[in-house]
């Protein structure tokens, strides 16, 4: 901490002078000699040491660090481990290369090394204890400052912990007493989800004799308190197991304890998904120590905490310890909504098997992420799904799988690495993460507020063209969720109509499969066949398909009695009947090949054989469509011929665009038209408008909860900025001497942190006054313009695009509606730096109206007599108030640059008022 304070956080070179153990007389005085690696050179340094002034100590005065606590022989570039701390967190960590690279490097510039082992495993060595103690500053600082939070001495019950607050403070930062205006809303959303794709081998290459833990905070759960919850279930499944057993013989379909979906829906989704089937294994323990990870993230993709998965399949007890470890950190009358591929089989698990608190499960709403909705039964869907449940507004419980596709980098390495080298660095990688998303907050409300004001406008649009009241549709909306969420009759009562239609299904699978045989062998007749390899691979498929469907069809008729033979004879001749079954079958085998398309898509890797095979797929299902179209067309031509029962509805045809996407919204996933025919149908199955209505009510009244919660989310964000800098503030002023240097570093990133997020969240309508503003003044924010803007740091462009970049970036950026990415922050902000460096420069060579500043960052530096903040602000307010162009220039440009403009407007009234 005292070198970076020197060197400016290694922004100066530091001479250490000389040796200080020339005033020690009782010690022993050692020589080392010692190899030191720099960027572009080798250095070897003869030092003295004794047990009053250590090598390490004197190798730190010098810039360098040790590779070992005693007697090291390598030490490394302070600015060369930052580097690799740097570069590690954005490519895969592997040390090995680096040094190995380096040392090629060094070698063909002249500099011959003793021996390989000395870089490379040396190298490693000081680079992970220099990020361990870089890691250790950093926290210290954030306790000492969070030491002196006002909010420290309010009641702990009221409030989320610390941790959770420092996790995520747009989630658990502010005063959440208020933050909740509406009851239907949730204090807040998470997601959870595992991935098998970070394992790592049994004992690679004996790394756990060279792997000692680390010292660092973590967000990872401890073993123990994970192996204690997979006993409490084991012992809570085993108690209960003869009481389920015996309900489970029960032919009646029925709602289970505080389950709003019937059995036979939860048995279906069960099917579907194979993280619901704990037994399946999806990693083996054999080759793998630790076989995954799952992770809880907040609604802003910031992870909570992970845990560590070592057995084979997904065990609810991973889930259940995330949640219980959550829960843990709230006052009790927090709410929290829960996202989850599973969602609907994990509350179905808490309330079978009790396994969590009463206290628990009433403060806690499951859900299913937007993602993996296609493959939930519909009765399911229009329960579980975020966009059809309250509550959840606009968040699509996604945040897990784009984590994963951000650590993918890291899986070769770590697949081969040791158990807490493997946590040291997922731990490392998340602490980039939220570095990264920290500055981005008010890029992230900006946007996902801009995008719900837009949905929002367009959904409203939408429903005025309807002419349909919001009371009639939310009236027809709660009976569909009341009638498609009912149990299903008893078996006794339907039986044979589910037989007979069954056998009909099988009947056009049957010929459907032998049409698909008979063209392959007409395609080996004609001499068609490319590959016979695989020709004969796609015939025994075919021949095996159609012979299992042929068996299953001949022992269903078998089995059928001499009436419900009768009825099958009556159905085949009744012409509505059998078109109507026709279609059903049709409908569903064209969902379960869109499902396992899908499927498809999102485990694979897309190789190309992937891609080929899911091309060639397509076109059967664009086949079955179409023909489940023309049946359609049949059954409207009865209806118009009166020839259908009465109180028939036509199927809606399924419309071949966009029928890939799988949208949650497709009519794919109702069967209109294909049931029992109603005398008297209700408006949400017969009336197309308010089936449209619906579905627009549905994403304006999500729309409206977004809008609640980012309102909510943006005072939270200023009172979280207020209390942080009040709390800095106070350590600078009570602090210990040693610690300043560092406070004002802390205190500056604030800065940094307001500059951004201010202008971005100007425009959102705050849900409560917050109690203090925001903290920084117009003096503080002069100088970190100053030092953001500095000419003295920032190299003079060369070539002169500024005004045609400009130009570019108004006509292209108007449509956006401010919403950015970052790479466009980016660019914005190279053009703002440029046109800032161009005017200076310009202001400079007209040294008779700006002779008075010619040189006012010298004076900064060496005049003792004048505060470096006075000279910087006289200079900032002379060059402002001169350089018009600026504010010309910007004046008609899009909204990042609008917020710039808006702020060097700001900043001048500011200095304008300085009395000196």
């Amino acid at each position: 901490m005292e070198y970076l304070e020197v060197s400016r956080s290694l922004r100066v070179i530091v001479d250490a002078g000389v040796d200080g153990t020339g005033q020690c007389h009782n010690c022993v005085v050692h020589r080392l000699r010692v190899c030191c690696l720099f960027f572009h050179r080798l250095e070897e340094l003869e030092i003295t040491y004794c047990l009053c002034t250590p090598a390490p100590v004197q190798l730190m005065k010098r810039g360098l660090f040790a590779c070992s606590p005693v007697a090291p022989t390598l030490a490394v570039d302070l600015h060369l481990l930052e580097f690799m701390k740097t570069l590690f967190v954005r490519l895969t960590p592997n040390t090995t290369a680096w040094c190995e690279a380096l040392e090629c490097f060094l070698d063909a510039q002249g500099y011959q090394l003793q021996s390989k082992v000395c870089v490379v495993g040396f190298s490693c060595n000081a680079y992970h204890w220099y990020s361990v103690l870089t890691i250790y500053m950093e926290d210290h600082i954030t306790t000492l400052v969070h030491s002196f939070s006002p909010s420290s001495i309010q009641q702990e019950s009221t409030q989320p912990s610390n941790y959770l607050c420092a996790r995520c403070p747009l989630c658990f930062g502010g005063n959440l007493e208020r933050a909740k205006t509406d009851q239907d809303d949730l204090d807040c959303i998470v997601c959870l989800d595992a991935c098998f794709t970070q394992k790592r081998t049994n004992n690679p290459r004996n790394s756990a004799a060279c792997d000692p833990p680390n010292p660092t905070n973590t967000v990872f759960i401890p073993d123990s308190e994970v192996k204690v919850m997979e006993d409490f279930i084991e012992k809570q499944r085993s108690c209960s197991s003869n009481h389920h057993s015996l309900a489970q013989t029960q032919q009646e379909d029925r709602f289970e304890d505080g389950m709003r979906v019937p059995v036979s829906v939860l048995d279906g989704c069960g099917d579907s998904f194979h993280a619901a089937d704990e037994k399946r294994q999806k990693a083996s323990t054999r080759f793998f120590a630790d076989t995954g990870l799952m992770a809880l993230l907040c609604r802003h993709d910031r992870v909570l905490w992970l845990v560590n998965m070592t057995s084979a399949g997904e065990k609810q007890h991973y889930a259940l310890v995330l949640v219980k470890n959550l829960f843990e950190h709230l006052p009790s009358n927090m709410t929290v909504g829960l996202l989850y591929d599973i969602g609907c089989q994990l509350e179905r698990s808490c309330h079978k098997w009790k396994l969590l608190d009463d206290g628990i499960l009433s403060r806690l709403k499951f859900g299913i992420s937007v993602f993996h909705a296609y493959g939930h039964q519909w009765p399911c869907q229009i329960v579980y799904h975020p966009r059809k449940c309250v509550g959840f507004g606009l968040s699509d419980g996604e945040g897990c799988e784009r984590l994963w596709s951000s650590l993918k980098m890291l899986i070769p390495i770590l697949r081969v690495s040791g158990y807490h080298q493997r946590l040291f660095v997922l731990d490392n990688q998340i602490r980039h993460f939220d570095k990264k998303s920290f500055s981005l907050f008010g890029q992230w409300l900006d946007k996902k507020w801009s995008l719900c004001k837009r949905k929002k406008m367009m959904a409203w649009e939408a429903l005025c063209e309807l002419h349909v009241d919001m009371q009639t549709l939310r009236h027809e909306w709660a009976a569909q969720v009341e009638l498609q969420t009912r149990p299903l009759p008893r078996q006794s009562k339907n039986k044979g109509s589910q037989q007979l239609a069954y056998i009909l299904s099988l009947e056009k699978t049957v010929e459907d499969y032998q049409s698909h045989v008979d063209k392959l062998e007409n395609d080996l007749i004609n001499n068609h066949v490319h590959d016979i390899v695989d020709f004969n691979l796609q015939l025994a498929a075919a021949k095996g398909s159609l012979s299992n469907a042929s068996h299953a069809l001949r022992q269903k008729k078998s089995a059928l009695g001499v009436s419900a033979k009768t009825d099958l004879y009556l159905l085949k001749n009744n012409k509505w009947l059998q078109t109507q079954t026709n279609a059903q079958a049709l409908k569903t085998r064209i969902r379960e090949q869109l499902c396992q398309r899908k499927n498809s898509v999102n485990e694979s890797h897309i190789q190309s054989h992937v891609e080929s095979s899911l091309k060639r797929r397509e076109p059967a299902i664009l086949k079955l469509v179409s023909t489940y179209n023309n049946l359609c067309g049949e059954l409207q031509s009865m209806i118009r011929l009166h020839k259908a029962p009465p109180g028939a509805i036509p199927p809606t045809p399924i419309p071949s665009k966009g029928i890939f996407q799988l949208d949650v919204d497709s009519d794919i996933w109702q069967d209109v038209g294909l049931g029992e025919c109603h005398p008297d149908p209700p408006r949400w199955l017969a009336d197309e408008s308010v089936r449209k209505g619906i579905k627009l009510m549905l994403e304006i009244d999500r729309c409206n909860e977004e809008e609640r919660r980012l309102s909510r989310e943006r005072s939270v964000l200023q009172e979280w900025f207020s209390v942080e800098w009040l709390s800095v503030q106070t350590a600078l002023e009570e602090a210990d001497k040693h610690y300043k240097y560092h406070l004002k570093k802390y205190r500056e990133n604030l800065v940094a942190a307001y500059v951004k997020w201010e202008a971005r969240v100007r425009h959102i309508p705050c849900a409560w006054l917050p109690s203090r503003p925001w903290g920084p003044t117009g003096e503080d924010i002069a100088n970190h313009l100053a030092t953001l803007y500095d000419p003295s740091v920032i190299p003079a462009a060369e070539e002169e695009p500024t005004d045609e970049l400009l130009e570019e970036t108004s006509s292209e950026g108007g449509e956006g509606g401010g919403v950015v990415s970052e790479d466009d922050d980016e660019l914005l902000t190279a053009i703002e730096e440029m046109a800032l460096v161009e005017e200076y420069h310009i202001g400079q060579a007209n040294e008779a109206e700006f002779s008075e500043d010619e040189g006012w960052l010298d004076d900064i530096e060496n005049e003792g007599s004048i505060s470096p903040t006075l000279t910087s602000i006289s200079s900032w307010r002379n060059f402002l108030s001169t350089h018009t162009e600026v504010n010309f220039s910007l004046e008609n440009a899009p909204c990042d640059l609008n917020e710039v403009h808006f702020g060097w407007r700001e900043l001048h009234s500011t200095l304008s008022q300085c009395p000196f």
